[in-house]
């Protein structure tokens, strides 16, 4: 049910889209990487959704790149996360960079997401690493391996900058610096932009 919804943007916030689909608004909580990629893509916009039925309430939740979708789906299936605990993962970290995490057995990354501690993280690694055990994540752009632009947003929200202000510092900042591939000058011209906000 619920597939994915397909429509004009009414609203857009970094966590919720109202979306018209014929008439009829479909609030849809969405993650900090869709966002993203709905703010470059104005006009009629679609989305993978996940309807979240308990109790009384419905949710759903949306996501611009089935890869995303798919991955939430698979961190609801590990025993004591939620959609919510799901979309708030997804929202400080890429789809990309959790699957490298899970693939490397990476507990480090996952404990600094808030709200994840050391025991969810690790039920997290048993529970997922085999289904990625056999993607190579060593070549760039291929099998959700980090980009380059990912490794520098990944950069900034360790020194504690949340995920939305650190991309879209960083796009500046990329467009700016003579040499994009120069990680030291993109960061520091990304952290002067955000110290200006």
């Amino acid at each position: 049910m619920f597939d994915f919804i397909e429509g004009s943007p009414e609203k857009l916030t970094p966590n919720h889209a109202v979306i018209n689909v014929g008439g009829v608004g479909f609030g849809v909580s969405i993650s900090t990487s869709s966002y993203e990629a709905l703010k470059l893509e104005p006009g009629k916009i679609k989305l993978f959704t996940y309807l979240h039925v308990r109790e009384n309430v419905l949710e759903l939740y949306g996501f611009v790149r089935i890869e995303d979708k798919e991955i939430f789906l698979m961190l609801m299936e590990v025993n004591g996360i939620g959609a919510k605990s799901a979309m708030n993962i997804l929202n400080k970290i890429t789809a990309a960079q959790l699957q490298r995490a899970i693939a490397s057995e990476d507990s480090k990354t996952l404990m600094k997401i808030p709200g994840l501690g050391g025991k969810k993280a690790q039920r997290i690694l048993l529970e997922l690493k085999d289904k990625f055990k056999n993607v190579d994540f060593a070549e760039d752009g291929k099998g959700g391996t980090m980009d380059e632009e990912d490794e520098y947003v990944e950069a900034l929200a360790s020194l504690g900058f949340n995920y939305t202000q650190a991309r879209e510092a960083l796009r500046k900042a990329m467009k700016e610096v003579k040499n994009p591939k120069n990680k030291e000058a993109v960061i520091k011209e990304a952290l002067k932009r955000l110290a200006n906000r």
